[in-house]
């Protein structure tokens, strides 16, 4: 099965879902589309839930991967990933931590929402578009 990307606007959040099979570039994409939304509509939280996607990358792979979501989502203010606990080794996360993105990665969704709203609450208010 392809990867599959669903987007779900909430008040203050950007909820993106994966499900399928993910190789680098796909997730490259992903990571394409949440910053061109977050542009567009001037959003600094987001949300990915990736406990549906199979990936398989490589641990250069994963530091890659990192690096490139920092650098096309560096402007948030918190993004949180949730993955199955299997999935997790933290290789991405340090990667794009230590390229300048707030991120956390956390396997309990409700941890990472609240850890969102914790942000929000600490963020003063998002202004309209221009």
């Amino acid at each position: 099965m392809a990867l599959d990307v669903s987007v779900v606007r909430e008040a203050g959040l950007l909820a993106v879902k994966g499900r399928g099979a993910a190789t680098l570039p796909d997730l490259k994409g992903f990571a394409d589309l949440i910053a061109t939304i977050c542009r567009e509509e001037h959003r600094q939280f987001v949300l990915v839930d990736l406990l549906h996607v199979e990936q398989s990358l490589t641990f250069t792979e994963h530091l890659q991967l990192g690096v490139y979501i920092a650098e096309r989502l560096g402007f948030l203010t918190r993004m949180a990933t949730v993955v199955p606990v299997e999935a997790r080794s933290g290789n991405s996360e340090r990667a794009a931590q230590k390229s300048g993105l707030r991120l956390r990665t956390f396997t309990d969704m409700a941890q990472a929402r609240a850890w969102l709203r914790e942000g929000r609450e600490l963020s003063p208010p998002e202004s309209p578009p221009a």
